[in-house]
Protein backbone atom coordinates (compact mmCIF):
# COMPACT_ATOMS: atom_id res chain seq x y z
CA UNK A 1 0.00 0.00 0.00
CA UNK A 2 1.43 3.35 -1.01
CA UNK A 3 1.57 6.03 1.63
CA UNK A 4 1.05 9.63 0.73
CA UNK A 5 2.32 12.81 2.33
CA UNK A 6 0.69 16.18 2.19
CA UNK A 7 3.20 18.75 1.00
CA UNK A 8 2.37 22.35 1.72
CA UNK A 9 1.60 24.22 -1.47
CA UNK A 10 3.62 27.40 -1.64
CA UNK A 11 1.20 28.76 -4.22
CA UNK A 12 -1.88 28.20 -2.07
CA UNK A 13 -1.70 31.70 -0.57
CA UNK A 14 -3.85 34.54 -1.88
CA UNK A 15 -2.53 35.91 -5.21
CA UNK A 16 -1.29 39.20 -3.74
CA UNK A 17 -0.15 37.94 -0.33
CA UNK A 18 3.35 39.33 -0.86
CA UNK A 19 2.33 42.59 -2.50
CA UNK A 20 3.20 45.62 -0.38
CA UNK A 21 0.23 47.41 1.12
CA UNK A 22 0.06 51.21 0.91
CA UNK A 23 0.70 51.50 4.65
CA UNK A 24 3.35 48.77 4.84
CA UNK A 25 6.93 49.83 5.49
CA UNK A 26 9.19 50.11 2.45
CA UNK A 27 12.66 48.58 2.46
CA UNK A 28 14.70 50.17 5.22
CA UNK A 29 11.61 50.60 7.40
CA UNK A 30 10.35 53.66 5.51
CA UNK A 31 6.59 54.10 5.76
CA UNK A 32 5.69 55.99 2.59
CA UNK A 33 1.98 55.19 2.39
CA UNK A 34 1.03 58.79 3.08
CA UNK A 35 3.33 60.01 0.29
CA UNK A 36 1.70 57.69 -2.21
CA UNK A 37 -1.87 58.42 -1.13
CA UNK A 38 -1.25 62.16 -1.51
CA UNK A 39 1.30 62.22 -4.34
CA UNK A 40 -0.37 59.92 -6.88
CA UNK A 41 -3.73 61.76 -7.04
CA UNK A 42 -1.93 65.12 -6.91
CA UNK A 43 0.18 64.49 -10.02
CA UNK A 44 -2.70 62.68 -11.73
CA UNK A 45 -4.83 65.80 -11.30
CA UNK A 46 -2.26 68.54 -11.89
CA UNK A 47 -0.19 67.38 -14.89
CA UNK A 48 -3.04 66.80 -17.42
CA UNK A 49 -4.53 70.18 -16.54
CA UNK A 50 -1.22 72.04 -16.73
CA UNK A 51 -0.35 70.45 -20.08
CA UNK A 52 -3.85 70.78 -21.58
CA UNK A 53 -4.43 67.06 -22.08
CA UNK A 54 -8.08 67.43 -21.05
CA UNK A 55 -8.58 69.97 -23.82
CA UNK A 56 -11.85 71.88 -23.67
CA UNK A 57 -13.67 69.31 -21.58
CA UNK A 58 -15.81 70.72 -18.78
CA UNK A 59 -16.31 69.18 -15.39
CA UNK A 60 -19.87 68.37 -16.44
CA UNK A 61 -18.61 66.10 -19.24
CA UNK A 62 -18.29 62.37 -18.55
CA UNK A 63 -14.98 62.27 -20.44
CA UNK A 64 -13.60 64.90 -18.04
CA UNK A 65 -13.94 62.49 -15.14
CA UNK A 66 -12.89 59.54 -17.26
CA UNK A 67 -9.69 61.38 -18.19
CA UNK A 68 -9.11 62.36 -14.58
CA UNK A 69 -9.32 58.71 -13.53
CA UNK A 70 -7.14 57.65 -16.47
CA UNK A 71 -4.29 59.97 -15.55
CA UNK A 72 -4.52 59.14 -11.84
CA UNK A 73 -4.08 55.49 -12.81
CA UNK A 74 -1.16 56.50 -15.04
CA UNK A 75 0.40 58.45 -12.17
CA UNK A 76 0.02 55.38 -9.97
CA UNK A 77 1.75 53.14 -12.53
CA UNK A 78 4.61 55.61 -12.92
CA UNK A 79 4.99 56.16 -9.16
CA UNK A 80 4.93 52.47 -8.23
CA UNK A 81 7.24 51.48 -11.08
CA UNK A 82 9.85 54.07 -10.21
CA UNK A 83 9.48 53.24 -6.54
CA UNK A 84 10.25 49.60 -7.28
CA UNK A 85 13.28 50.57 -9.39
CA UNK A 86 14.54 52.86 -6.61
CA UNK A 87 14.32 50.17 -3.96
CA UNK A 88 15.97 47.59 -6.21
CA UNK A 89 18.89 49.94 -6.78
CA UNK A 90 19.26 50.62 -3.07
CA UNK A 91 19.86 46.92 -2.45
CA UNK A 92 22.81 46.88 -4.88
CA UNK A 93 24.34 50.36 -4.94
CA UNK A 94 25.39 52.76 -2.21
CA UNK A 95 25.74 56.54 -2.52
CA UNK A 96 29.03 56.60 -0.63
CA UNK A 97 30.69 53.77 -2.54
CA UNK A 98 29.70 54.49 -6.17
CA UNK A 99 27.79 57.79 -6.19
CA UNK A 100 28.22 58.66 -9.89
CA UNK A 101 27.15 55.23 -11.12
CA UNK A 102 24.16 55.23 -8.77
CA UNK A 103 23.09 58.68 -9.96
CA UNK A 104 23.39 57.73 -13.64
CA UNK A 105 21.51 54.47 -13.24
CA UNK A 106 18.84 56.13 -11.14
CA UNK A 107 18.17 58.85 -13.70
CA UNK A 108 18.40 56.38 -16.60
CA UNK A 109 15.97 53.95 -14.98
CA UNK A 110 13.50 56.73 -14.28
CA UNK A 111 13.64 58.05 -17.82
CA UNK A 112 13.59 54.64 -19.53
CA UNK A 113 10.51 53.59 -17.58
CA UNK A 114 8.72 56.91 -17.24
CA UNK A 115 9.03 58.15 -20.83
CA UNK A 116 7.35 55.26 -22.69
CA UNK A 117 4.60 54.92 -20.08
CA UNK A 118 3.85 58.66 -20.27
CA UNK A 119 3.88 58.77 -24.07
CA UNK A 120 1.67 55.68 -24.31
CA UNK A 121 -0.83 57.06 -21.81
CA UNK A 122 -1.06 60.45 -23.56
CA UNK A 123 -1.32 58.81 -27.01
CA UNK A 124 -4.09 56.45 -25.95
CA UNK A 125 -6.01 59.26 -24.31
CA UNK A 126 -5.79 61.56 -27.32
CA UNK A 127 -6.75 58.70 -29.63
CA UNK A 128 -9.76 58.05 -27.42
CA UNK A 129 -10.79 61.68 -27.85
CA UNK A 130 -10.76 61.08 -31.63
CA UNK A 131 -7.54 62.81 -32.66
CA UNK A 132 -6.19 61.31 -35.93
CA UNK A 133 -2.82 59.59 -35.59
CA UNK A 134 -1.00 61.85 -38.01
CA UNK A 135 -2.44 65.04 -36.51
CA UNK A 136 -1.66 64.29 -32.85
CA UNK A 137 -0.18 67.23 -30.96
CA UNK A 138 3.23 65.70 -30.32
CA UNK A 139 4.51 68.95 -28.82
CA UNK A 140 1.79 68.61 -26.20
CA UNK A 141 2.67 64.95 -25.60
CA UNK A 142 6.36 65.80 -25.29
CA UNK A 143 5.60 68.61 -22.86
CA UNK A 144 3.43 66.32 -20.75
CA UNK A 145 6.11 63.61 -20.80
CA UNK A 146 8.85 66.06 -19.82
CA UNK A 147 6.65 67.33 -16.97
CA UNK A 148 6.16 63.78 -15.73
CA UNK A 149 9.91 63.05 -15.90
CA UNK A 150 10.66 66.20 -13.89
CA UNK A 151 8.04 65.22 -11.33
CA UNK A 152 9.53 61.72 -11.08
CA UNK A 153 13.03 63.11 -10.54
CA UNK A 154 11.65 65.41 -7.82
CA UNK A 155 9.83 62.57 -6.03
CA UNK A 156 12.87 60.28 -6.35
CA UNK A 157 15.02 63.01 -4.81
CA UNK A 158 12.51 63.31 -1.96
CA UNK A 159 12.70 59.55 -1.37
CA UNK A 160 16.49 59.59 -1.37
CA UNK A 161 16.55 62.55 1.01
CA UNK A 162 14.27 60.74 3.44
CA UNK A 163 16.40 57.61 3.17
CA UNK A 164 19.63 59.52 3.80
CA UNK A 165 18.12 61.31 6.81
CA UNK A 166 16.95 57.98 8.24
CA UNK A 167 20.34 56.39 7.61
CA UNK A 168 22.06 59.33 9.30
CA UNK A 169 19.75 59.00 12.29
CA UNK A 170 20.28 55.22 12.42
CA UNK A 171 24.05 55.73 12.28
CA UNK A 172 23.87 58.19 15.17
CA UNK A 173 21.70 55.82 17.21
CA UNK A 174 24.04 52.93 16.47
CA UNK A 175 27.06 55.04 17.46
CA UNK A 176 25.37 56.08 20.70
CA UNK A 177 24.44 52.47 21.50
CA UNK A 178 27.98 51.31 20.82
CA UNK A 179 29.46 54.14 22.89
CA UNK A 180 27.08 53.39 25.77
CA UNK A 181 27.85 49.67 25.58
CA UNK A 182 31.58 50.43 25.61
CA UNK A 183 31.25 52.76 28.62
CA UNK A 184 29.14 50.25 30.52
CA UNK A 185 31.58 47.46 29.73
CA UNK A 186 34.45 49.59 31.03
CA UNK A 187 32.51 50.45 34.16
CA UNK A 188 31.61 46.82 34.85
CA UNK A 189 35.25 45.83 34.37
CA UNK A 190 36.35 48.43 36.90
CA UNK A 191 33.69 47.28 39.37
CA UNK A 192 34.93 43.72 39.02
CA UNK A 193 38.45 44.93 39.77
CA UNK A 194 37.33 47.00 42.76
CA UNK A 195 35.72 44.13 44.70
CA UNK A 196 38.83 41.87 44.75
CA UNK A 197 41.02 44.89 45.50
CA UNK A 198 38.95 45.82 48.56
CA UNK A 199 38.54 42.24 49.79
CA UNK A 200 42.27 41.55 49.48
CA UNK A 201 43.13 44.48 51.78
CA UNK A 202 40.44 43.60 54.32
CA UNK A 203 41.55 39.97 54.55
CA UNK A 204 45.12 41.10 55.18
CA UNK A 205 43.83 43.33 57.98
CA UNK A 206 41.72 40.55 59.50
CA UNK A 207 44.63 38.12 59.38
CA UNK A 208 46.81 40.59 61.28
CA UNK A 209 44.14 41.15 63.95
CA UNK A 210 43.42 37.44 64.45
CA UNK A 211 47.06 36.84 65.25
CA UNK A 212 47.49 39.90 67.47
CA UNK A 213 44.07 40.77 68.97
CA UNK A 214 41.40 38.05 68.67
CA UNK A 215 38.78 40.15 70.47
CA UNK A 216 39.24 43.05 68.09
CA UNK A 217 39.18 40.57 65.22
CA UNK A 218 35.60 39.58 66.11
CA UNK A 219 34.48 43.22 66.05
CA UNK A 220 36.40 43.73 62.84
CA UNK A 221 34.63 40.73 61.32
CA UNK A 222 31.23 42.23 62.19
CA UNK A 223 32.10 45.58 60.63
CA UNK A 224 33.52 43.79 57.62
CA UNK A 225 30.21 41.95 57.20
CA UNK A 226 28.37 45.29 57.23
CA UNK A 227 30.77 46.73 54.68
CA UNK A 228 30.49 43.72 52.37
CA UNK A 229 26.70 43.83 52.63
CA UNK A 230 26.77 47.43 51.45
CA UNK A 231 29.03 46.58 48.52
CA UNK A 232 26.73 43.75 47.47
CA UNK A 233 23.67 45.98 47.65
CA UNK A 234 25.36 48.68 45.57
CA UNK A 235 27.07 46.45 43.02
CA UNK A 236 24.59 47.32 40.25
CA UNK A 237 24.52 51.05 40.93
CA UNK A 238 26.87 53.54 39.35
CA UNK A 239 26.01 56.35 41.79
CA UNK A 240 24.66 56.28 45.35
CA UNK A 241 23.37 59.00 47.69
CA UNK A 242 26.19 60.62 49.63
CA UNK A 243 24.31 59.93 52.85
CA UNK A 244 24.47 56.16 52.24
CA UNK A 245 28.10 56.37 51.25
CA UNK A 246 28.93 58.21 54.49
CA UNK A 247 27.22 55.50 56.58
CA UNK A 248 29.31 52.89 54.79
CA UNK A 249 32.44 55.01 55.16
CA UNK A 250 31.97 55.30 58.93
CA UNK A 251 31.77 51.50 59.15
CA UNK A 252 35.01 51.29 57.23
CA UNK A 253 36.62 53.85 59.54
CA UNK A 254 35.77 51.58 62.47
CA UNK A 255 37.59 48.77 60.68
CA UNK A 256 40.72 50.89 60.38
CA UNK A 257 40.53 51.99 64.03
CA UNK A 258 40.32 48.38 65.16
CA UNK A 259 43.47 47.57 63.25
CA UNK A 260 45.31 50.78 64.14
CA UNK A 261 44.03 51.92 67.58
CA UNK A 262 44.55 55.65 68.18
CA UNK A 263 46.63 55.87 65.02
CA UNK A 264 44.07 57.15 62.46
CA UNK A 265 42.18 60.42 63.01
CA UNK A 266 39.38 60.86 60.45
CA UNK A 267 37.44 64.13 60.45
CA UNK A 268 34.34 65.02 58.41
CA UNK A 269 33.44 68.65 57.73
CA UNK A 270 30.54 70.22 55.84
CA UNK A 271 28.54 67.03 55.31
CA UNK A 272 25.57 68.02 57.47
CA UNK A 273 24.13 70.52 54.97
CA UNK A 274 21.10 70.10 52.70
CA UNK A 275 23.35 70.55 49.67
CA UNK A 276 25.52 67.61 50.72
CA UNK A 277 22.44 65.43 51.31
CA UNK A 278 21.37 65.98 47.67
CA UNK A 279 24.63 64.71 46.17
CA UNK A 280 25.44 61.41 44.47
CA UNK A 281 28.82 59.69 44.49
CA UNK A 282 30.36 56.50 43.07
CA UNK A 283 30.04 53.77 45.74
CA UNK A 284 33.08 52.93 47.89
CA UNK A 285 35.03 55.94 46.60
CA UNK A 286 35.67 57.52 50.04
CA UNK A 287 36.77 54.17 51.44
CA UNK A 288 39.29 53.81 48.64
CA UNK A 289 40.82 57.24 49.30
CA UNK A 290 41.18 56.51 53.02
CA UNK A 291 42.71 53.14 52.20
CA UNK A 292 45.16 54.85 49.87
CA UNK A 293 46.26 57.30 52.60
CA UNK A 294 46.79 54.48 55.10
CA UNK A 295 48.74 52.40 52.64
CA UNK A 296 51.33 55.01 51.66
CA UNK A 297 51.96 57.00 54.86
CA UNK A 298 53.68 56.41 58.19
CA UNK A 299 51.71 56.69 61.45
CA UNK A 300 51.56 55.28 64.95
CA UNK A 301 49.88 56.03 68.27
CA UNK A 302 52.39 58.77 69.03
CA UNK A 303 51.96 60.31 65.61
CA UNK A 304 48.46 59.53 64.33
CA UNK A 305 47.62 60.18 60.68
CA UNK A 306 45.00 62.94 60.33
CA UNK A 307 42.72 62.50 57.32
CA UNK A 308 40.30 65.34 56.69
CA UNK A 309 37.26 65.04 54.42
CA UNK A 310 35.60 68.33 53.54
CA UNK A 311 32.54 68.92 51.39
CA UNK A 312 32.53 72.20 49.50
CA UNK A 313 31.72 73.50 46.02
CA UNK A 314 30.10 70.25 44.82
CA UNK A 315 33.20 68.23 45.62
CA UNK A 316 34.79 66.31 48.47
CA UNK A 317 38.39 67.14 49.31
CA UNK A 318 40.38 64.42 51.08
CA UNK A 319 43.54 65.82 52.70
CA UNK A 320 46.32 64.13 54.62
CA UNK A 321 49.97 65.00 55.41
CA UNK A 322 52.66 63.38 53.31
CA UNK A 323 54.63 60.90 55.43
CA UNK A 324 56.04 58.46 52.91
CA UNK A 325 56.90 55.05 54.31
CA UNK A 326 60.53 53.99 54.20
CA UNK A 327 59.34 50.77 52.64
CA UNK A 328 56.37 50.93 50.35
CA UNK A 329 54.19 47.80 50.10
CA UNK A 330 53.61 46.32 46.65
CA UNK A 331 51.00 48.29 44.75
CA UNK A 332 49.10 47.40 41.57
CA UNK A 333 47.92 50.99 41.07
CA UNK A 334 44.42 49.72 40.31
CA UNK A 335 42.58 51.50 43.13
CA UNK A 336 43.11 55.20 42.38
CA UNK A 337 43.09 54.66 38.62
CA UNK A 338 39.77 52.81 38.82
CA UNK A 339 38.29 55.58 40.93
CA UNK A 340 39.50 58.20 38.45
CA UNK A 341 37.81 56.39 35.56
CA UNK A 342 34.63 55.61 37.51
CA UNK A 343 34.21 59.28 38.40
CA UNK A 344 34.76 60.29 34.77
CA UNK A 345 32.18 57.80 33.48
CA UNK A 346 29.50 58.43 36.10
CA UNK A 347 29.72 62.14 36.88
CA UNK A 348 31.52 63.57 33.87
CA UNK A 349 34.01 65.22 36.23
CA UNK A 350 37.67 64.54 36.92
CA UNK A 351 39.63 63.80 40.06
CA UNK A 352 42.26 66.40 40.95
CA UNK A 353 45.33 65.11 42.80
CA UNK A 354 47.75 67.64 44.31
CA UNK A 355 50.85 67.58 46.48
CA UNK A 356 51.34 71.02 48.05
CA UNK A 357 53.02 72.15 51.26
CA UNK A 358 53.73 68.65 52.48
CA UNK A 359 50.14 67.56 52.08
CA UNK A 360 48.48 65.16 49.65
CA UNK A 361 44.95 66.09 48.54
CA UNK A 362 42.36 64.52 46.27
CA UNK A 363 39.38 66.51 45.03
CA UNK A 364 36.51 64.16 44.23
CA UNK A 365 33.60 65.72 42.26
CA UNK A 366 30.04 64.73 43.12
CA UNK A 367 26.80 65.38 41.25
CA UNK A 368 23.37 66.48 42.39
CA UNK A 369 20.63 63.87 42.13
CA UNK A 370 18.49 65.88 39.71
CA UNK A 371 21.41 66.74 37.40
CA UNK A 372 23.18 63.39 37.18
CA UNK A 373 24.21 62.16 33.71
CA UNK A 374 21.63 60.14 31.76
CA UNK A 375 22.82 56.77 33.03
CA UNK A 376 20.10 54.95 34.93
CA UNK A 377 21.09 52.45 37.58
CA UNK A 378 20.76 48.90 36.34
CA UNK A 379 18.86 47.23 39.14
Amino acid sequence: MNSTRTVPNRDSRPPNADAPRPDSPAPGGLRDGWMRVIGIPFFGLVIPRVTGLLGKLEWTDADYWLGTGWFIVTAGLIWEGNRWLLFKQRTHLDWFQRPILKLLLLVAANIVYTTPVSIASCWLWLRYLGAPFFTLNWAQINFATASVVVAVVFVTHAYETVFLIRERRDDQLRFEREARARVEAELETMKAQLAPHFLFNCLNTLAALIEREPTSAAAFNQHLADVCRYLLLQKNRDLVPLREELDFFRSYVELTRLRFPRSIDVRLTGFDTEDAAAQLIPPASLQLLLENAIKHNQFDEAHPLPVELTFRDSAIVVLNPLRPKNWQPPSTGIGLQNLRERVQLTTGGTIQVNTVGGHFSVRLPVVRAQTQPARESRE
